[in-house]
């Protein structure tokens, strides 16, 4: 199941709405002085190979995007808290200008629930004094429900989730403040607003029905957001930067944000958006069903324009464009690229004095390897490569040894970096005989041989929002608890098996740690240093080589622990679908309705019409036998 789709002549925002509501939240200066604390949760238990080193040096691009656009309302007095930075920040004794927090953002990726959860547990601690509560990020956009009722007391939670981008949030702030009184808060307005049902017109909002009973809640969903066509009408990354909480291990707000000047030493690497979207729907992937099954991207001059402008006012010269595909489109590339090219910071040309990287698929650099150069002149410095298998047994992306040779050979003739990232699952060997490609190992030496620059390994797991999630859990794949312990969400992450139908699961997990050894460690070290005059990417691989066994060191004691536990057991999994903990129902028509992930039906709620019910659902099983069909492992 993945998540649903508007219509295709209603997906986007009016052109220029975006603009709009900036516009008319800059004329409420009765509200400017609203202090708001954006916070992005983090677990430590996250921080392990491939990930240790980037997470602490690039200041997400979610909530960064929030502090410029409420800058660009005219709000004054806002924070950015990234909780990787400061670990011990608690929201009840956040003070900004000696004040409280009078609204409080909590954006959190799935694998990053449980701090934030804890973040929203805190805030109620004020009690009636407490701010407005709003989650969102990818865990909000797939679980919203999951955000209220979090205890340990009844009517703890988030009073509001987003489930959508930013203009979501911004409509949603503009409707509370129009039913915000003066001298209230806007916890005030909120309620307000969803006791008279005046937030119901809002799509992309998840919150409690107010008409339920406090022991029987149910949510209510306005819907599937409306997407911002034009990228470009998005402020300029600015503020986001400006407002970022400098790091440390207290529990309060410094008296100032982090020095603008300073920026680029702690947030080492930009993340900027400059395409959203890709052409192909792999299986275990929800990314497309996200974007709608749009493609949006930044026009060229805005993109370089965002680049130069964060290089000459923070000093970041490295940038990794969050893209889902960057090559998907050529004519796209082309022009993207050439305005990059032609742009010049400081009496020097753009590309010389940035790094931008980018994730694409093997098959669409190969198509067009001839604007490689083009590339190279714009500032592209490396590739990340999601191929997950070489051999295309697990997902077919066009992806074959020959053109891993021909397009790494490229691009290291090129000097760009090509990188890594495979996938392991149920069916794959550890190792198959020499001069094949089926074994993990195998497939990590290959990667090497070719000159991968970084390596990245982690084990296929059923995402939310997939077709692969609900066929995992009929077929009581998924785990729910090892050893007695629930499996916390952290460990969805990839690096830890936590679904699996192999018979040995503590084995594919070893076999994790084994495929990284097996292109990071010594050896490979010292054969770098042997033909360091013959490789013009030796510096790279052996600075990636040292982050990689620093990794290994950091990941291999966590990951064996975990190991041990799987081969322990006893490992219970979840027997099927399962009633929703929090059922949602559609803010129109008013039945209970299924979001991310298909729940058994409600019997106390208002079902649709069992014969959509039925195609829908034969349509569903459909998708998911096919997609079993082509990965052949489809919740491994």
């Amino acid at each position: 199941m993945e998540l649903p789709r508007r219509k295709p002549d209603d997906i986007y925002l009016p052109d220029g709405e975006f603009q709009a509501i900036l516009n008319r939240l800059r004329q409420r200066t009765d509200a400017h002085d609203l202090n708001i604390g954006i916070v992005y949760a983090f677990d430590f238990r996250t921080r392990m190979l491939p990930y240790w080193y980037a997470d602490k040096r690039m200041a997400p691009g979610c909530v960064r995007i929030l502090a410029d656009c409420l800058t660009v309302a005219g709000f004054r007095n806002v924070r950015v808290v990234l909780q990787q930075w400061t670990p011990n920040f608690t929201p009840s004794l956040a003070r900004l200008n000696g004040k409280p927090l009078d609204m409080l953002l909590v954006s959190a990726m799935q694998i990053h629930a449980e701090p934030a959860y804890d973040l929203i547990r805190e805030a109620h601690a004020m009690g009636v004094r407490r701010p407005l509560i709003l989650a969102g990020g990818p865990k909000a956009v797939y679980e919203p429900a999951d955000y209220f009722e979090l205890g340990p007391q009844p009517g703890v939670g988030a009073d509001c989730v987003s489930t959508g981008e930013v203009y979501v949030f911004l409509a949603l702030l503009e409707r509370i403040l129009d039913l915000t009184r003066p001298g209230e808060k806007p916890l005030a307005g909120f309620e307000r607003a969803r006791r008279c049902g005046a937030l119901k017109d809002i799509p992309g909002l998840v919150y409690l029905d107010p008409t339920r009973p406090a022991d029987k809640p149910v949510a209510i969903n306005t819907g599937v957001q409306r997407l911002l066509r034009d990228l470009d009408e998005m402020p300029m990354p600015d503020a986001g930067y400006r407002l970022l909480e400098p790091p440390h291990k207290k529990q309060t707000l410094a008296p100032q944000p982090f020095p603008a000047h300073k920026v680029g030493k702690v947030s080492m690497v930009a993340s900027v958006i400059s395409t959203q979207g890709c052409k192909f729907a792999c299986s275990y992937c929800p990314i497309p069903a996200l974007n709608q099954r749009t493609w949006r991207h930044k026009s060229p001059a805005r993109l370089a324009a965002e680049i130069k402008h964060i290089y000459e006012n923070f000093g970041i010269k490295e940038f990794f464009s969050t893209d889902d595909n960057f090559f998907n489109t050529r004519s796209t590339v082309i022009d993207l690229m050439t305005a990059m090219a032609n742009t010049t910071t400081r009496g020097r040309p753009l590309g010389e004095v940035i790094r931008f990287y980018t994730e694409a698929t093997e098959y669409d650099v190969h198509k067009n390897m001839d604007i490689l150069p083009l590339c190279k002149k714009g500032g592209l410095a490396a590739i990340w490569f999601g191929i997950e298998d070489i051999t295309a047994e697990l997902v077919n992306k066009g992806q074959t040894p020959g053109k891993t040779t021909e397009v790494y050979d490229r691009l290291r003739s090129l000097g760009i970096e090509p990188m890594a990232m495979m996938i392991h699952n149920d069916h794959q060997p550890l190792r198959s005989p020499p001069g094949t490609l089926e074994g993990v190992i195998n497939q990590a030496h290959y990667m090497f041989e070719k000159g991968a620059v970084s390596y990245q390994c982690t084990y296929l797991g059923p995402a939310v929002g997939t077709v692969d999630f609900e066929a995992a859990a009929k077929g009581r794949v998924i785990f729910k608890s090892v050893g007695g312990k629930p499996i916390p969400q952290a460990f969805q992450d990839g690096n830890h098996v936590a679904a699996s139908r192999h018979p040995r699961p503590w084995e594919r997990q070893l076999n994790i740690i084994r495929a990284y050894s097996a292109f990071y460690n010594p050896i490979n070290v010292l054969r770098i240093l042997g033909n360091w005059r013959n490789d013009r990417l030796s510096a790279r691989r052996l600075l990636f080589q040292v982050i990689g066994l620093i990794g290994i060191a950091i990941t291999a004691p966590a990951l064996w622990k975990w190991s041990r536990r799987l081969k322990n057991g006893p490992i219970e999994v979840w027997d099927g679908l399962q009633l929703a903990r929090i059922p949602m129902i559609d803010a129109q028509a008013g039945h209970e309705i299924n979001w991310g992930i298909e729940y058994l039906p409600n019997p106390e709620l208002p079902q649709k019409d069992e014969r959509r019910i039925v195609r829908e659902t034969s349509s569903f099983r459909d998708a998911a036998r096919k997609a079993e069909r082509e990965s052949e492992a489809v919740a491994v």
